[in-house]
């Protein structure tokens, strides 16, 4: 017995409904949107001004971004306060309306406490460059000086990694996608002889970790550095449209180890 098949307009019409409709709407629910619709928001670190990320910054607009430097006086007020002020600003540029983040060295860490404090402002996703989310090995060197200590005041003394009472090591995780960009050279040495391990000469990669983060990369730049690399802009915009880093560019970035280093050095003397 042979089953007939219909194949009328209508019937037709009716199997590519069916057929298409599952496949198409949840590859539009889970398509990204184009982050450039968000504004990018900037934050600085300790000591540091607007313009230290002006490159970043520009960067990020001939891509079509809307950019948002945040300026604060880092040493006047506890992180957990720049937090506050910083969520305060951001309602007065851009309200509740979606916004992306860049955030370098101590700024994550007022970002985190804005992030915390103001969840009406809904984040996308972020980039934390150089982020010392456990604290910072230096800031506990330096913290033995007493210039030191009078400069930099209460947050100096918050970045310690000795200091567990820091706000920001009490917060919960973010609630947003975020992703880690961190400084070193991929070895047991850093760029600082005076620290534990791999670091950026300011602050270790161990230290930028944070859980729940969606991806994380080290690059060969040291901490101020980072800001002004062509490959941390193009990882960050990557992440922004993906919600990952590019791999490809990543590998391409540690021509050199320690021992080739080395070599070349002991080369150089004995001429």
């Amino acid at each position: 017995m042979r089953l007939k098949i219909s194949l009328k307009p209508a019937n037709i019409h009716k199997s590519l409904f069916v057929f298409f409709v599952p496949v198409i709407i949840p590859a539009i629910l889970l398509s990204s949107p184009n982050p450039t619709r968000y504004p990018v928001y900037l934050v600085h670190g300790i000591l540091g001004f607007p313009e230290v990320l002006s490159l970043l910054e520009w960067r990020f607009e001939q891509k079509g971004y809307t950019t948002y430097s945040y300026y604060y006086p880092s040493i006047e007020k506890t992180i957990r306060e720049h937090g506050i002020d910083f969520g305060k600003w951001i309602l007065e540029q851009t309200g509740r309306d979606t916004i992306l983040l860049v955030t370098h060295s101590m700024g994550n860490l007022v970002a985190r406490e804005m992030h915390n404090t103001y969840p009406q402002i809904p984040v996308y996703r972020w980039i934390m460059i150089a982020p010392p989310n456990q604290g910072a090995q230096s800031a506990d060197l330096w913290s033995k000086i007493p210039l030191y200590r009078k400069v930099t005041d209460t947050p100096g003394q918050e970045l310690r990694f000795s200091y567990d009472n820091a706000s920001y090591k009490q917060l919960p995780l973010p609630k947003c996608e975020f992703a880690i960009i961190a400084g070193g050279m991929k070895n047991d040495v850093g760029f600082s002889l005076l620290l534990d391990g791999d670091d950026d000469g300011k602050v270790r990669v161990e230290e930028t970790y944070l859980e729940g983060y969606v991806d994380h990369i080290i690059l060969p730049q040291v901490h101020t550095e980072l800001v002004f690399a062509k490959n941390t802009f193009e990882q960050a915009d990557h992440f922004f449209h993906t919600g990952r880093f590019d791999t490809s560019l990543v590998n391409k970035e540690f021509p050199l180890n320690l021992g080739k280093i080395l070599d070349l050095l002991n080369r150089g003397d004995s001429r």
